[in-house]
């Protein structure tokens, strides 16, 4: 399976490399797409280390496919955005396209997953819970945040799931042995 993984500005960024790791492990080929976000928590040479695939940054930068948000659609299986923001799930829900990631998920039609990750509050928030509602409703796999303590020092539900968990939920919603 071909893996695009989206990285979003959470302090869980750094639990993305397990993620990839994980894939890897597994056989999976997977391309990285970093936010400008969340190369404030974790740089794209940590993901280049670790990936023998593609790590992008920006929607010109460092490649020379001017239509890389097409192209990588049309080889790669699934979509993965893991540490999902409240800002990249706004940006899927209403459809805004104003970076790389955010213009591959319009342009990418197959399995389409998202773990969100965040402070709980931000997570409680009627706006963050009607675009999660939303991206459900199209169809669009959502995975829990799992509670406990936060960065922020708050305990409650908003932790990204452990690595495993969101494989796991990956490979059945590619293979349709589970349904949105």
């Amino acid at each position: 399976m071909k893996v695009i993984l989206g990285v979003t500005g959470s302090i869980s960024a750094y639990r993305a490399v397990d993620i990839l790791r994980l894939f890897q492990k597994n056989g999976h080929s997977v391309s990285v797409i970093l936010t400008r976000s969340a190369r404030e928590f974790i740089p794209a040479l940590t993901f280049e280390t670790f990936s023998p695939g593609k790590v992008f940054t920006g929607m010109f930068a460092g490649h020379q496919d001017p239509v890389l948000h097409i192209n990588i659609c049309g080889e790669s299986d699934l979509l993965l955005i893991a540490p999902a923001t409240a800002n990249i799930i706004g940006k899927m829900a209403n459809g805004i396209a104003d970076d790389l990631l955010s213009t591959i998920f319009l342009a990418f039609h197959k399995t389409v997953v998202v773990a969100p990750a965040m402070n709980c509050y931000m997570l409680e928030n009627p706006a963050v819970k009607d675009n999660l509602a939303r991206l459900q409703a199209r169809g669009i796999g959502i995975i829990d945040p799992e509670e406990g303590s936060l960065a922020c020092n708050y305990e409650g539900k908003g932790r990204l799931p452990d690595p495993g968990k969101i494989y796991d939920y990956c490979l059945k919603r590619v293979t349709g042995a589970i349904d949105v």
